[in-house]
């Protein structure tokens, strides 16, 4: 289903397309973009099924007309999936075949002809030339809506001719609740949200990941025997970890580790504590290493996921970090 109703943690661009339509102010062209798993086609989704709902009441898709059960099944004839066909980048006769050919006709059946271009960041200068012509001197019944992770790849000549809205990381306790909605005990819906950076759609991800779950647990067990080990067996354990460099949850996982400990050191409040599988460990920890120390941890965390940004070796960013906490 999608239906603005069902959109967690952007509201304000809900309300903004919502008074578009009740205003009548509809665009042409609207850039939707956010992180992987923000809810980018969501948006677009629920913003298409409305536009072409018969029986729209204050803004939202009825689901029962002809228009919404057609969309609902992905058949409805006046909206438009547009994708790379030949390579990982949307190229100009996609955009020739897909868009600029169907735009010369009118809709269908409904008030508009609306086109979702998914992965709109991987539009070649010249698939975004040719797609500038119909941004220019768009049809009254065109609606395009492009959905990106960045903004940077786009032609100044395209961003001024769309409305672009930002959807945010959402906090984690949105997440949360919309997990628990979902049918995730609280437990794990907590964990999943914090592990997320902020997108439903990555926390859902994770929680299906079992070697997400894998990694996890060969980290947190590389964090406990830290302290028991010679300078050797760190470098060893630097390289084992180097398996997981594609994960970018990797140091997070270190991150909310030592900050479990760190929070239940100062505060005494299992309650706190986000790993709750790990309370156990997370409380030796706070024996064995004083706050002082925890806040080193966790300072020398931050700053080795900026070097890997850097293109630092993943390897010798690892060892560096491991025999700095040790050294803490």
């Amino acid at each position: 289903m999608a239906d603005f109703k069902d959109i967690t943690g952007h509201e304000q661009i809900v309300k903004s397309l919502k008074e578009s339509i009740k205003n009548n102010m509809v665009s042409h062209a609207y850039i939707f973009c956010g992180l992987k798993g923000s809810g980018k086609k969501l948006v677009a989704d629920a913003f298409a099924k409305v536009l072409n709902c018969r029986n729209m009441q204050n803004e939202e898709g009825c689901g029962k007309c002809h228009s919404c059960i057609q969309f609902e099944s992905r058949n409805n004839p006046d909206v438009f999936y547009v994708k790379a066909t030949k390579t990982k980048s949307i190229s100009v006769d996609d955009i020739r075949e897909q868009v600029i050919e169907k735009v010369k006709t009118k809709p269908y059946s409904y008030n508009y002809k609306i086109f979702i271009i998914d992965k709109a960041d991987t539009l070649t200068v010249q698939a975004q030339n040719a797609l500038l012509k119909t941004l220019e001197e768009p049809p009254k019944y065109v609606v395009i809506m492009l959905l990106s992770q960045s903004m940077e790849s786009f032609l100044p000549t395209v961003l001024s001719r769309c409305v672009v809205m930002k959807l945010r990381p959402i906090s984690a306790h949105k997440i949360k609740e919309y997990m628990i909605k979902l049918g995730f005990n609280e437990t794990n819906a907590r964990f999943y949200s914090q592990y997320c950076g902020g997108s439903i759609g990555e926390a859902i991800r994770l929680s299906k990941d079992e070697d997400f779950y894998t990694m996890r647990q060969d980290v947190i067990n590389c964090l406990i025997k830290l302290d028991s080990l010679d300078t050797a067996s760190v470098m060893l354990m630097a390289k084992d970890i180097e398996k997981y460099k594609l994960y970018p949850e990797l140091f997070d996982i270190m991150y909310m580790f030592y900050r479990d400990v760190l929070c239940y050191k100062v505060l005494k409040d299992e309650e706190r504590i986000i790993e709750k599988d790990k309370t156990e460990d997370i409380k030796k920890q706070a024996k064995l290493l004083d706050e002082k120390a925890v806040s080193k941890r966790l300072e020398a965390i931050l700053n080795v996921k900026k070097q890997i940004k850097q293109n630092t070796p993943f390897q010798l960013s690892a060892e560096v970090l491991f025999i700095n906490m040790k050294e803490n």
